[in-house]
């Protein structure tokens, strides 16, 4: 038989039969491979990595984030973004597609205001972030707390941010004692929060 595929539809025909189609369901693999980038667990790959703690190429951030979301592992390259009291920037970057990024936002360890909500995060899932770590204050955490998506902050405030659209995306950012690159690695569980030159196998 020949087999034809057209976009969502499979046609399969034969010279004995008549015409069948197929409907092809969406599965995982539609999806960013980075979205589901298997866990590493933090531990492990400092133990596998001993050389790189010593020579500054893994780094780990000093413990001082809480954890939400219901991702509690995720791991991607990271995208920088410096702002403050302003999530103008922090909004555009995961309205992109994420393809398993990981978004690390300074917000100045500003506890004044909210830069990421309910909405936001709900956005970055659906745009296929694996997580995002911010040195400031999320709210609506109960809606992040429900959401398919690794989330780091200092602490929760109601009140939301400026929309003045001010700060710099894709820069060296300096979080919780660690100087960050945009394009290093990030690898987050329940142990902390790792930074890596480049992706790690353990």
């Amino acid at each position: 038989s020949i087999t034809l595929l057209f976009n969502s539809v499979q046609f399969s025909s034969s010279p004995l039969s008549s015409l069948q189609f197929q409907l092809r369901t969406k599965s995982s693999s539609d999806f960013p491979a980075g979205r589901h980038r298997a866990a590493v667990a933090t531990a492990d790959v400092c133990d596998s990595n001993a050389a790189l703690l010593v020579n500054g190429d893994l780094r780990a951030l000093d413990p001082i984030f809480k954890i939400y979301g219901r991702r509690l592992a995720f791991s991607g390259p990271i995208v920088t973004v410096k702002v403050f009291e302003d999530n103008v920037l922090v909004r555009q970057l995961l309205e992109t597609e994420g393809n398993g990024r990981v978004l690390v936002i300074d917000g100045g360890g500003s506890t004044r205001c909210a830069l990421v909500g309910g909405n936001l995060a709900q956005w970055a899932h659906d745009m296929a972030w694996a997580g995002i770590i911010m040195n400031g204050c999320i709210r609506d955490v109960d809606e992040i707390n429900a959401c398919d998506i690794g989330v780091r902050a200092l602490g929760s405030n109601p009140l939301k941010s400026n929309k003045k659209a001010v700060g710099d995306k894709h820069v060296p950012v300096q979080i919780a004692g660690t100087l960050i690159h945009d394009g290093e690695w990030l690898y987050a569980d329940s142990d902390g929060i790792l930074i890596s030159k480049t992706e790690l196998s353990v």
